[in-house]
């Protein structure tokens, strides 16, 4: 009870703090009162599958329009997920690999591997679930949106923590139009590199159908230097045939893509639309972007002349139709995607310490005093198709009724090669394939009812059958031979959601909800010979986990629209949840049910307009997420223990000033975020700590009718911001994390052209 009084003395603090800085701000201009009303822009969401004000929804919804993504520079996930309370990222934490090494956390609910229906956090291309480690360039996006707390009832499984959709333009059959980009900047310790794009938007039968194109390339150069020719491991040495060296720009990063998308509205079906959609990424990197020891090193030190990379290649293609008569719309959509990546790391030193062991087989390679190159490749291939049919209702009543269908399959293998050091027969040491199936089928409905104008009422659920199949096949004489272990899963998860609102006026609301998650249980792969010691008696399986969330949120329009403000406090409890605990022998990763943890946290946000031209958002967040009780025999986890990698305190802020002048209208634009300190058990049971960080970028021009130019610097201070531990593919070195850190201080030039009404 007393918590429960603190959060609400906490919200209560929020709103306060809110209006007082929206007085002071306003007071501080003696010509306001006197200059017409300058309203703040009203952002319509989607976020409970129907379009409604982002001011109107009983949920804690952060949304960002296109227009804001552009004018900061937005181009990538990192780039924006900074500005979202209670939202935080983090590389290693649900899979391996630095293409897939992404997770992300909403309101500390920690997620899992995303290929086996692990995450917690699920991540949307319009109306089609992809895999949360994504990185889709922000390209001619209408807006993101981030739904906080379990979305489960209208987004599935995967969004026990909250749901990040990003949202497409559409074509437009009336007008021709397009805009290209070009950057070009330097980046510290890197050097050059550039951003070029263009979107191109076609009538082809006016008012019916149109096409719209857009791609983009872009270079990014690496910031670490590799020195090899030295010994890392005591009482080993260099072979003779491995000179002293050195390479630069180590992890630079290639990307290229781009969509294509068609709407079709034909004039004889009034209300029909049919939008096919096709998006191509690929990225490659030469050396892996990590920094060894501690996030400020950037110089890697190897024994041999290894190299390491990357690579990335996605498809998505998706159509949807949609039917809209008067009282709703029917909407059917598909989508496929298709994703191979590979992460080739140096595991030379990994063999040295761990496999140059007299106790090992007789080998053919003498690892006594030498090393040995052992490049190690991994491949993660991974097919899906959705489908959703849905109906949302315009009836003129008080009832408003969404309800659906939904069918998913998912397809993923992962490859693992360790070719060296192979033994006097030739056989290699290991190389392992997990094919891993899974299936969703559901059926949601979510009810809303008004039975007097200011109270609105919400009840919605989703029933699901899912189920798996998963194999782990192994081989090599690390394995002790060949190994088959072959699973089958299925459950059945009922996820409720309950909302309820009450508009005090048209510009003052409160909610409150109440909403289960659930994840499906599993088995896990059996562990090599080599670390079977290590693992746990229970490792063999475990089961499902699940949670119950409880907001109570207010959002408020102030001083003639000038000031928007979306203030929430929530409790979450999280029962049998599942964490990844890491070997630390041989570095096999397993999941365990580490018992219950709470989350308890609180948001605000804060849009102001203060004078005519001049753009504020503050964003704050602090979320106290921490392991409650442990099961018996859980030597991994301690009560008290914070949940990995989430922060106490995240915030933002947002400034844009334009100045119209006779020559054009100049702007300034800066953005100050702050990330507060963590503790990551990535790889380490016993917590490693991630300093906090704060991150600056600023951002200046003039705009010329169409034609925009403008001076930038991202992370003007360059700071070291700590992204994560990477769990690596082959052993971590004792003493030796590798960190994923952010992109240093970069000053750059851009030029934005736009085409209009061609």
């Amino acid at each position: 009870m007393r918590k429960n009084i603190r959060l609400i003395l906490a919200h209560g603090l929020l709103m306060t703090a809110a209006a007082s800085f929206a007085r002071i701000a306003l007071a501080a201009d003696p010509e306001t009162s006197s200059e017409p009303s300058t309203s703040l822009e009203t952002i319509v969401v989607t976020a409970e599958r129907r379009s409604e004000s982002l001011q109107d929804v009983p949920l804690s919804v952060t949304a960002i329009s296109g227009d804001t993504l552009q004018n900061f520079g937005d181009e990538h996930f990192s780039d924006y997920a900074r500005t979202i309370p209670n939202l935080s990222f983090n590389t290693g934490g649900s899979d391996f690999g630095v293409t897939n090494g992404r997770d992300v956390t909403i309101r500390g609910i920690v997620g899992g591997q995303y290929r086996k229906g692990r995450a917690t956090t699920s991540f949307y291309i319009d109306d089609t679930p992809v895999p949360v480690s994504l990185d889709p360039q922000v390209l001619d996006m209408e807006r993101v949106e981030v739904l906080r707390g379990p979305q489960g009832t209208l987004y599935g499984s995967s969004a026990m923590g909250g749901t990040v959709r990003l949202i497409t333009r559409q074509a437009d059959a009336q007008k021709t139009s397009g805009a290209f980009d070009l950057q070009g900047f330097d980046i510290n310790h890197g050097g050059a590199g550039y951003d070029v794009s263009g979107i191109l938007n076609l009538p082809l039968v006016t008012n019916e159908l149109a096409l719209k194109v857009s791609a983009y390339n872009s270079y990014k150069p690496g910031i670490f230097t590799r020195e090899y020719g030295i010994a890392t491991s005591p009482g080993y040495t260099v072979p003779a045939s491995q000179p002293l060296g050195q390479e630069t720009h180590v992890g630079s990063d290639t990307e290229s893509g781009g969509m294509l998308k068609l709407a079709y509205t034909p004039a004889f079906l009034p209300g029909l639309t049919v939008t096919p959609m096709s998006i191509y990424q690929s990225s490659r990197g030469n050396g892996l972007p990590l920094a060894d020891y501690s996030p400020s090193n950037l110089i890697q030190v190897r024994p041999l002349n290894v190299g390491e990379s990357y690579s990335d290649n996605w498809s998505f293609n998706a159509i949807t139709a949609k039917f809209a008569p008067e009282f709703g719309a029917f909407i059917a959509s598909s989508a496929w995607f298709h994703r191979v990546s590979f992460d080739n790391e140096d595991g030379t030193e990994a063999v040295a310490t761990v496999f140059g062991s007299s106790a090992l087989p007789p080998l053919s390679e003498t690892l006594a005093t030498t090393y040995l190159a052992s490049p190690t490749p991994s491949w993660i291939y991974l097919s899906t198709f959705t489908e959703e049919v849905r109906f949302e209702s315009a009836f003129k009543g008080p009832f408003q009724l969404v309800a659906g269908g939904y069918y998913d399959y998912s397809s993923s293998s992962t490859v693992q090669r360790e070719y060296t050091p192979y033994d006097s027969t030739g056989a290699p040491f290991f190389w392992e394939q997990v094919p891993h199936d899974g299936k969703e089928i559901a059926g949601f409905a979510d009810v809303t009812y008004t039975p007097i104008q200011p109270v609105e009422l919400s009840a919605g659920a989703r029933e699901a059958q899912l189920s798996y199949t998963h194999a782990y096949i192994a081989n090599g004489w690390g394995n002790g031979g060949p190994s088959d272990d072959f699973t089958y899963h299925e459950e059945h998860a009922l996820t409720p959601r309950f909302t309820a609102s009450y508009k005090i006026t048209d510009d003052a609301m409160l909610y409150t909800s109440a909403a289960k998650g659930y994840r499906i249980g599993g088995a896990n792969s059996p562990p090599p010979p080599l670390c079977a010691a290590e693992a746990p008696a229970n490792a063999e399986s475990y089961d499902s986990d699940s949670l119950w969330s409880y907001e109570v949120g207010s959002k408020n329009t102030l001083f003639e629209g000038r000031l928007k403000t979306r203030a929430a406090v929530y409790r979450i409890n999280w029962t049998d949840f599942q964490q990844t605990v890491v070997l630390p022998i041989c570095d096999f990763a397993i999941i365990e049910n580490a018992g219950a943890a709470t989350s308890t946290g609180a948001e605000l946000e804060a849009d102001l307009s203060p004078v005519r031209d001049l753009l504020f958002n503050l964003a704050v967040g602090y979320d106290d997420a921490k392991i409650t009780s442990v099961p018996a025999g859980a030597a991994n986890f301690v009560v008290g223990q914070p949940l990995s990698g989430v922060p106490k305190w995240n915030a933002s802020l947002l400034g844009d000033y334009s100045l119209p002048t006779s020559f054009g209208t100049s702007f300034v634009r800066a953005q100050y975020s702050f990330n507060g300190r963590s503790i990551s058990y990535n790889n380490d049971p016993s917590g490693r700590v991630r300093d906090p960080y704060s991150l600056v970028d600023l951002r200046g021009g003039i705009s010329l009718g169409q034609l925009e130019a403008s001076l930038f610097v991202k992370n003007v201070f360059d700071a070291r911001a700590n992204l994560g531990d990477e769990e690596p593919e082959t052993a971590e070195l004792a003493g030796r994390p590798r960190w994923m850190i952010a992109q240093p201080r970069t000053i750059g030039i851009e030029i934005r052209r736009a085409f209009k009404d061609l």
